[in-house]
């Protein structure tokens, strides 16, 4: 029997497809998804979406019906032969970090090397995490859970062209283990992550955009410097810091560019997010505590993390988690950040 899910719950976004989607592969259960992005001024499926799906149903071999560009209502069945490897094609700007994000809670139950090929997409897109954040930041708390994954990028993509060329490589684990990061500690080092195409290194945006940020900041710890101008089908360009802290705990930011906007003026909005996580004493920023829900509710024992706020991603991700596994979640206020505690039953 299929399970159904309303899709319209939460914030009722993409990452309810990509949750639902990769555990149901992931154990080769039946799912029916209904009011897909239903609430949305564009609703039903994505390009992005469709990629996520098209990625899991070649590892895992479902069929699916239904699934077009704007469908609100698919149905996946009578799975088949898994594969390790898959490959596909996005011809928009769609963040590939969303559609690897998706193989990563389905490659979180499985203890088998997973690749994954994406042609086209971008790098660097909005409303979704740049390459350097999830390889500094998220992939990086996941090592602690004893995940491991690689990242290859032949071609970067910018809005609105994507085009980008990228490889993933998700190692095969024993068992994922319990993250516990309640406490920030002291910031020890500040890394900023300045990419730019190729186009505008005459215009010495990459450069721009981390002094801009520098100069703001004002920190007196040791701030490294990553700047790099690549190739891209189109021009673009995106700003990500990311802190390392005494606990070893990460925190990040990103701001991508935009024609309206100044390298200068994306310097300063980075460094705004930057001042908001950096004076709050939570040990998780409130982006990646949502990418961390899953992985927690997967490991072997008790979780725990602490973020200034609760997104609507982390409420609708805690409320979805719990629908595919038994893990049970508790959400405590204190001392002025969110302590988000799981456990086994």
């Amino acid at each position: 029997m299929s399970t159904v899910l309303d899709c319209s719950m939460g914030e009722g976004g993409g990452s309810v497809i990509r949750i639902s989607v990769a555990l149901a592969a992931a154990n080769s259960s039946p799912l029916k998804l209904t009011n897909i992005r239903s609430n949305r001024s564009n609703p039903g499926l994505r390009a992005q979406h469709l990629e996520s799906i098209d990625a899991l149903r070649q590892l895992s071999g479902f069929e699916i019906f239904g699934a077009k560009m704007g469908s609100k209502e698919v149905s996946i069945r009578q799975y088949g032969k898994r594969r390790n490897e898959a490959t596909v094609k996005i011809n928009t700007a769609g963040s590939i970090s969303l559609v690897a994000q998706a193989v990563q809670y389905y490659a979180l139950n499985k203890e088998t090397e997973i690749k994954l090929n994406i042609q086209g997409g971008a790098t660097h897109g909005k409303w979704a995490p740049s390459i350097e954040f999830i390889t500094n930041v998220t992939f990086k708390i996941l090592e602690k859970m004893n995940k491991i994954i690689d990242v290859k990028i032949d071609r970067h993509g910018f809005f609105p062209k994507g085009g980008a060329q990228s490889y993933f490589m998700f190692h095969p684990h024993d068992k994922i283990l319990p993250l516990n990061l309640t406490e920030k500690g002291v910031l020890e080092e500040i890394h900023v992550f300045s990419t730019a195409s190729s186009h505008l290194k005459k215009r010495n945006v990459a450069e721009r955009q981390i002094d801009s940020f520098v100069k703001l900041a004002k920190s007196t710890v040791d701030t490294v410097h990553h700047i790099n101008y690549v190739d891209s089908v189109s021009p673009g360009t995106g700003l990500t810091v990311v802190n390392k802290y005494s606990t070893g705990t990460l925190k990040g930011c990103f701001v991508q560019g935009e024609r309206s906007l100044t390298a200068e003026n994306i310097g300063k909005i980075c460094w705004k997010q930057w001042e908001n996580f950096e004076q709050n004493s939570a040990a998780v920023d409130i982006h990646t505590a949502d990418q961390l829900i899953v992985p927690m509710a997967l490991a072997e024992g008790s979780s725990a993390i602490t973020t200034a706020r609760l997104t609507n991603h982390t409420k609708t991700n805690i409320e979805l988690i719990q629908k595919f596994t038994q893990a049970v979640f508790n959400v405590n206020k204190e001392n002025g950040r969110y302590l988000i505690s799981v456990k086994q039953p």
